[in-house]
């Protein structure tokens, strides 16, 4: 190494250890003041300081235009990968600044420490001559799961209230999976432009990445983040058992240690078909125990996504038998396709701003229930947080109550509905064994409403 070199590694080592300890210093004391810009601020510098060593690292290895192309290829997925764990949480409230972090802790600090610590791991192998190839079977699968990690795990410490079940957990640690995967595949494209490039000329490299595009970049783009999925199941775990540290702790290092496991299996079917001579060995372990494995992480996904609104109508029901919500408006709740038909009745009888208040209406209702979901299983009830829910409930309610013209006004009073009949009087009738839906009615004694 020259001294060149030698200074540029030590200025650009330098420069992203003084933004990341400046990001931890910040964020530390945002959080300690609960003092927002500070966190947003220290988290920016904590990304800069790991998107420096990985820039310096790409850019000193294949070069400025390699980059460049390594760059364009990894976010042509990227859609698909962070609007897939967007969809999956997207009927209930997460913070756009939590979701950004973690996909940026992915993306920048989780790449950087695996980067250098994968690096370290390989020159000890060849420094003590062992295979190289050892990096990717045994540290890389270790030191990128608690990497990836982590970033959640800072979630699951510092704003507990916003992961307080296993979907929470998915969607947290698939988007850290997720930044990884796109920051990992700009260094691999950025490598194989290189590759095709000096072996050819500059199709070749376009090639070539095109390639790798089509392989990790499709086929395989849910790598990561199936492997940070196992992991997010014991945080998951962990969320739901709040107070119970050694419960909580070995929930999280069992998935981990799976997570692991998976990562080398996935790492070491390459590495064990090269040596055996076998290059169809990971084509083989693919659609034999990865895909299904994939497809069994999606289908548990997405009946959680189905049990978080299962959820909510149990949680609520409380505020049915109080007068507050009625039996209607739970029904509505139970599950994704009737919290759909229920946008689409808002739709029809209230216009767009019928839907959009329908919407509004249902993630605030699922706010709601999740300060009495955290209640029921010993977690902090946040009062402030039910109110502000309930109030946005009935706010929302206005811009479609009383707009279907086929149905007779009516109160809910807690047990029985107060129907106004055509002779003008009201009179109460019973509630019917199954709600009628999706119509929707308010307590009172806010407003005067439909029922049918």
């Amino acid at each position: 190494m020259t001294d060149a070199v030698s200074t540029t590694v030590v200025l650009t080592l330098g420069a992203a250890g003084l933004l990341a300890a400046a990001g931890i210093a910040l964020g530390w004391v945002g959080l300690a003041k609960r003092l927002r810009p500070l966190i947003v601020t220290g988290s920016l510098l904590l990304f800069a300081g790991g998107g420096t060593v990985l820039a310096w690292a790409i850019i000193e290895g294949a070069g400025a235009r390699a980059a460049a192309v390594g760059l364009i290829a990894a976010l042509l997925p990227a859609p698909i990968l962070v609007g897939t764990f967007l969809w999956l949480g997207r009927y209930r409230r997460r913070p756009w600044l939590v979701l950004a972090f973690c996909f940026g802790w992915g993306a920048c600090v989780a790449t950087a420490i695996s980067l250098a610590v994968n690096t370290y791991a390989a020159y000890l192998l060849d420094r003590n001559d062992l295979d190289q190839n050892l990096a990717a079977v045994v540290s890389a699968p270790v030191i990128e799961e608690i990497a990836k990690l982590l970033g959640p795990l800072m979630v699951f410490w510092f704003a507990r209230r916003h992961l307080t079940g296993t979907l929470d957990a998915i969607v947290y640690c698939g988007l850290a999976g997720a930044g990884f995967a796109v920051a990992e595949n700009v260094l691999y494209a950025s490598g194989a432009y290189v590759i095709g490039a000096q072996s050819l000329d500059d199709a070749a490299g376009i090639a070539q990445v095109t390639l790798l595009v089509v392989v990790r970049g499709l086929a395989t783009m849910f790598a990561h983040p199936l492997m940070t999925g196992l992991t997010a199941i014991g945080l998951g775990k962990a969320a739901r058992r709040p107070g119970r540290k050694g419960r909580q702790t070995a929930w999280i290092i069992g998935m981990l240690l799976c997570g692991m496991g998976l990562h080398a299996l996935w790492n070491g079917s390459s590495v064990l078909g090269v040596a055996l001579d076998l290059p169809g060995l990971w084509f083989a372990l693919y659609p034999a125990f990865l895909a299904p494995l994939f497809f069994t992480m999606v289908g548990a996904a997405l009946w959680l996504r189905s049990a978080d609104a299962r959820r909510t109508q149990t949680a609520l029901a409380p505020m049915v038998a109080a007068g507050q919500l009625s039996p209607p408006e739970l029904a509505s709740l139970a599950s994704f396709s009737r919290r759909s038909a229920a946008r689409a009745w808002a739709r029809r009888h209230a216009g767009k701003p019928g839907e959009t208040a329908m919407r509004d209406f249902q993630r605030a209702a699922s706010d709601v229930a999740e300060q009495y979901d955290l209640a029921s299983i010993g977690g902090t009830w946040d009062g402030r947080a039910a109110e502000h829910g309930a109030h946005r409930m009935n706010a929302a309610r206005a811009a479609y109550i009383g707009r279907d013209p086929r149905t007779p006004q009516a109160l809910w009073d807690g047990r029985r509905y107060h129907v106004v009949f055509p002779d003008g009087q009201m009179r109460p009738v019973e509630a019917p064994i199954q709600p009628v839906m999706p119509l929707p009615l308010p307590p009172p004694p806010a407003y005067p409403v439909t029922y049918a």
